[in-house]
């Protein structure tokens, strides 16, 4: 009886010891045009966690402060505040459901441009969609793992009324976001 309580604590063991914590961080760089030029912007989420056991990641919801985007134009990024409504939506919010590593590093070997379409949640102010990504650049090291998540919104999707000046400078409908993201083992 006490061989059998051994090697079941053995086969215990192990997978206990493949769990793994991750302190997050990301930067988001967007882009979108207008009628007079294009236009770039950046933030970067809230710190998050992000738990690995057995392969399996489970993520916290991402976070980006809307007060934290910058187009380094005072005006515009007056303009897209009003648009998102920071007041009452100060955030725009994304989730994922728990991600299998093994199906990723399978689907990449499968892949022919090193890239992997994953599905998240995004939510900007109160409506909550499904976004189709394209996860690329994912390097797997022993201190970091990192990657990019590159998708494009519609704001219209979302219900927001690109800022316009005079009527005749107008903000396309399109923004093309660039998500990277870092996570150090704790």
């Amino acid at each position: 009886m006490r061989i059998l309580i051994f090697f079941a604590i053995l086969l215990i063991l192990p997978v206990s010891a493949l769990a793994i914590d991750y302190q997050g961080s990301c930067s988001v760089v967007f882009q979108g045009s207008s009628t007079l030029h294009d236009f770039y912007g950046k933030g970067s989420c809230l710190p998050f966690s992000v738990n690995e056991d057995a392969g399996v990641m489970a993520i916290s919801e991402l976070n980006v402060a809307i007060s934290g985007l910058d187009t380094d134009n005072v005006k515009r990024d007056k303009q897209m505040r009003k648009m998102f409504d920071v007041d009452t939506y100060p955030l725009i919010k994304g989730s994922i459901g728990p991600v299998s590593l093994g199906d990723i590093r399978k689907a990449l070997d499968e892949s022919e441009d090193s890239a992997v379409e994953v599905v998240f949640q995004l939510k900007i102010r109160d409506i909550e969609k499904p976004v189709t990504a394209s996860l690329q650049n994912i390097v797997e090291t022993e201190s970091k793992i990192t990657a990019d998540l590159v998708f494009t919104l519609s704001l219209a999707d979302y219900q927001l009324k690109p800022p316009s000046v005079f009527f005749i400078i107008r903000v396309g409908d399109s923004v093309k976001v660039t998500t990277s993201f870092s996570l150090e083992p704790l």
